[in-house]
């Protein structure tokens, strides 16, 4: 399934990079870094064939995701926060005193800037946290995770099953129900559907604690097993096959927000709510049989 996780590497690579080059840049400034060369025609059973790969309608459909109705993906702002034009003009008139602070062997210039960033990571985290609490006082990340975790299959059954209502009921952001209902529409229009298992969900792991647009954010990762089938109207498999698993790894952003919710006896009340703000496909690969 080379296709499928060459469609998402570069779906990934434009989301987070904001099509700039930054992170082919970062690669080619890597110590040990050789330029490909030419490629050499070959010839012989052992001459390798390059062919146009198309991207699976999984693929389109996240992509689509991504950039359907002009709206910013969170992670883009997150990486996006490093390239205003006063980041970028401080950035450049600063580089060479970072690079001759960065290669120092100074043993005082390390501790130095072991404890610069720890205090900045740990400003940014802590305000975050307080925040949370401030609005959750009873806010466990142990607890946080394992409710992402429970919420995983039904969001992600109720997207690749088409069904708006069930996904609707989900913990979902305005925006991203725009965006994914969106696909939905798409995949019937086009007369196809995913299959909508989730045979195998791991751990969900924390990535970063940080403020966004006035609210807590909390980013996180998980690895899950799905089928990739893609069936018509009549049920034949256009895409994919029965047995095609494949291992998904994903990114989650939750962010609390004042949510609208409805008690037992009917009545309305505002209240803190982690939502679903933005989800991106890192990568997915075909499991071994």
């Amino acid at each position: 399934m080379q296709t499928i996780a060459n469609a998402f590497k570069e779906e990934y690579r434009l989301a987070m990079m904001d099509p700039g080059d930054a992170a082919e840049e970062r690669r080619k400034q890597r110590p040990g870094y050789v330029a490909p060369g030419p490629m050499e025609e070959g010839d012989g059973t052992t001459a390798v064939a390059v062919r146009t790969q198309t991207k699976s309608t999984f693929a389109k459909g996240w992509e689509a995701i991504a950039t359907k109705t002009g709206l910013t993906s969170v992670f883009s702002k997150l990486q996006g926060l490093k390239r205003t034009p006063a980041y970028q003009k401080t950035e450049d008139a600063l580089e060479d005193l970072r690079e001759r602070w960065e290669t120092s062997e100074n043993p005082m210039v390390h501790k130095i800037q072991d404890s610069v960033d720890g205090f900045f990571q740990e400003t940014e985290q802590g305000e975050a946290y307080r925040a949370i609490r401030a609005r959750a006082p009873t806010f466990n990340i142990n607890d946080f995770l394992a409710e992402v975790r429970r919420d995983v299959p039904k969001i992600l059954g109720a997207y690749l099953k088409g069904d708006v209502d069930a996904l609707a009921m989900t913990n979902v952001s305005n925006e991203m129900m725009e965006r994914m209902s969106g696909q939905m529409r798409a995949w019937e229009a086009e007369q196809k559907f995913v299959d909508p298992r989730v045979l195998h969900l791991g751990d969900v792991e924390l990535v970063e604690t940080r403020m966004m647009e006035g609210a807590p954010l909390v980013v996180t990762q998980f690895q899950c097993q799905q089928i990739n089938c893609v069936r018509d109207a009549s049920g034949v498999i256009v895409e994919g096959a029965e047995d095609d698993i494949q291992a998904v790894h994903y990114l989650w952003a939750m962010q609390l927000v004042d949510k609208e919710l409805v008690a037992a006896d009917g009545r309305k009340y505002v209240a803190p709510t982690w939502v679903l703000r933005e989800m991106m496909l890192r990568g997915m690969m075909a499991v071994a049989a």
